[in-house]
C-alpha cells in the first residue's frame, strides 16, 4: 500500500512539473536593429498582388531621402569676367592756323602731319626749299592745301618704339609722319617737359 502511495504522490509531482514548464513563457529572441523594409503591393498581369520593397537601394538599407531634398547641388561657379581694358583716348588734332616748331622738328615733317603741301606751306611764310628754321620758329598752316599724292606715313610703326639716344616726342612722331607728338604724350602718360631716356619703349598710337 505505502509503495502504490509513494509511487502516485510521485507521478503526480512529474505530471505537475511539466504542466508548468509548458506554460512558462518561451525567450524572446533579441530585438533587430534592422530598418524595416516598406513594401508596397501592386499587381502583376494576371491579377495576382505582389509584394514589391519600396525606397531601398543595392545595398538593401532603405532610402528615406524625400527626392529634390537634401540631393547634392552644383555649386554657382563663379563667372571670370575679363578686366576691362583701359582705353586711353587719343587726342584729335585739327589743322591749326599757325604752329611753333620743337625740338626735333621740320617743315616737311608739319606738311605731313597737318596734310599740307610742302610748297603751299614754304610759299605761306615765304621761305625756300634751303632755308632753314629753329625750334620756336611759328609758321603759318595754310588752310586750303592738302598732302600730295598717297599717304602720309614717312616711316611704317610697330606698336612700340624704343628711344635712342638724341630723340624727343617730337622728332619720334617726325620720324613716322602720321603720328602725332599729342598722340604719344597721351598714350604713354608723359608730363611735361616730356623728358626721354635712351632704351625707353614708347607706345606708338
Amino acid at each position: 500500500m505505502t509503495k502504490k502511495v509513494v509511487t502516485l504522490i510521485f507521478s503526480v509531482l512529474i505530471y505537475m512539473l511539466v504542466i508548468s514548464g509548458c506554460k512558462m513563457p518561451a525567450s524572446k529572441a533579441p530585438a533587430s536593429e534592422a530598418t524595416p523594409t516598406i513594401i508596397q503591393l501592386q499587381t502583376d498581369e494576371s491579377g495576382q498582388p505582389t509584394r514589391i520593397p519600396v525606397g531601398e537601394t543595392d545595398t538593401g538599407q532603405a532610402n528615406t531621402a524625400t527626392p529634390g531634398i537634401g540631393e547634392p547641388t552644383t555649386p554657382p561657379q563663379p563667372i571670370n569676367t575679363p578686366e576691362p581694358t583701359e582705353i586711353i583716348p587719343v587726342p584729335t588734332i585739327t589743322k591749326p592756323s599757325e604752329y611753333t616748331l620743337q625740338q626735333g622738328e621740320f617743315l616737311y615733317c608739319i606738311a605731313r602731319r597737318f596734310d599740307v603741301d610742302p610748297n603751299d606751306l614754304l610759299s605761306a611764310n615765304n621761305l625756300g626749299a634751303n632755308d632753314l628754321l629753329s625750334p620756336g620758329d611759328t609758321v603759318l598752316i595754310p588752310q586750303d592745301s592738302s598732302w600730295p599724292g598717297g599717304g602720309r606715313v614717312r616711316n611704317p610703326h610697330p606698336t612700340t618704339h624704343t628711344v635712342l639716344a638724341g630723340e624727343t616726342v617730337y622728332s619720334i612722331a617726325c620720324y613716322y609722319g602720321d603720328v602725332t607728338p599729342e598722340a604719344i604724350i597721351a598714350v604713354n602718360r608723359l608730363e611735361e617737359p616730356y623728358n626721354l631716356t635712351v632704351g625707353q619703349t614708347l607706345n606708338i598710337p
